[in-house]
């Protein structure tokens, strides 16, 4: 099977480890696998991909028909068996790119898309042309409840693979000081609220530090707010981890304060790793991978007080963190990748 897959880019998200995850694993079962991607930084692929695997990076990408015109000649080139898109505006950008063409369309959204920040034509389009889509790909069951009903019955959830990163609990911190969070630096993460829970945070715990890795938009506000709140000597930006999970290494608590999400790889990462986590319940994704009290706190999205009372809690509570350390388990079992991996097969398998 010729199978295709497209994808905004190459570098560091959530979409994009899931993308190489899946194409080795189709590699593996004997398809010829292509991979189209807009942009890719000037030291390669951020996840590595078999050498097997071809990667289709547009020439120019001055705007919306210039990434058009790349799917449509990687599409006519490769002529694929079935394309699975991810994202929004690539998934639109796919089936406009299909049109004329018969062969079947995967898309998954990865992202809320009733919250994210793109223009709201954007999230029109997709509810328009996916009833062109073979299935269409959600990873929470609220997610797909956002649908319109002619596109819920295309609907497959399916979560994010996530297996144990080798040597990840090992490294983990066994204190309550070094505090940790990740992401892209832009509004939807909101580090913003987290930068702004810290002075209560660091009146219970004085001792406590907080790394923010990631790359983005909002580093300069995050930056003058930090100072702003005299955060300096106790809070740093180091940019992105260098490689994917190492931002786990000597981690005590991850802090997740997002205004929005789908299915967040790094809750992912902590649950099955035993890495406690503080975070807004927010729409999508930490409600379906935080168990209460189990593995993690939940406190009402955009409460900076609740946030910070809910760190203190943990960081005072040596027994809870070590049961907390202890949860993962379940969390594994359910987001073993030979589990998810299967349901894409049968995605990608029913569409051919």
């Amino acid at each position: 099977m010729k199978l295709l897959i497209v994808q905004g880019g190459f570098g560091v998200g959530g979409a994009e480890k899931i993308v190489s995850i899946l194409a080795a694993h189709r590699v593996e079962r004997g398809d010829e696998v292509h991979v189209a991607g807009l942009t890719i930084p000037p030291g390669g692929s951020y996840f590595e991909f078999p050498d097997t695997v071809t990667l289709h990076i547009a020439q120019s990408d001055r705007g919306q028909l210039d990434r058009l015109r790349h799917i449509r000649k990687v599409i006519q080139d490769v002529s694929p068996d079935v394309v699975v898109t991810f994202l929004t505006k690539i998934n639109v950008l796919t089936l406009l790119a299909t049109l004329d063409r018969q062969v079947p369309v995967i898309i998954s959204e990865r992202n809320n898309p009733r919250a994210q920040s793109a223009h709201p034509l954007w999230r029109h389009a997709q509810n328009l042309l996916a009833r062109r889509a073979h299935a269409v790909v959600m990873q929470t069951h609220r997610a797909c409840e956002d649908l319109p009903g002619a596109v819920q019955r295309k609907a497959r959830v399916i979560s994010n693979p996530c297996a144990l990163p080798p040597g990840a609990r090992e490294h983990l911190g066994v204190g309550a000081t070094n505090l940790v969070a990740v992401g892209r630096l832009d509004r939807q993460k909101g580090f913003d609220l987290l930068l702004a829970a810290m002075p209560r945070i660091l009146k219970g715990n004085p001792d406590a530090k907080l790394t923010i890795f990631g790359e983005g938009p909002e580093r300069e506000a995050l930056e003058a707010m930090r100072k702003q709140l005299k955060l300096t000597d106790v809070v740093s930006l180091p940019g992105s981890s260098p490689v994917p999970g190492a931002w786990m290494d000597g981690a005590d608590i991850l802090v997740f304060p997002s205004r929005y999400e789908g299915f967040p790889n790094v809750l992912a990462e902590a649950t099955v790793t035993g890495l406690p986590v503080v975070s807004f319940d927010c729409p999508y994704g930490p409600r379906e991978l935080i168990r209460p009290e189990e593995n993690g706190l939940l406190v009402p999205p955009e409460d900076v007080e609740a946030l910070a009372q809910a760190v203190l809690r943990l960081s005072q509570s040596p027994d809870l963190l070590q049961r907390m350390r202890d949860a993962d388990l379940e969390s594994r079992v359910w987001l073993a990748p030979d589990n998810i991996l299967a349901e894409w097969d049968e995605a990608i398998d029913d569409a051919v």
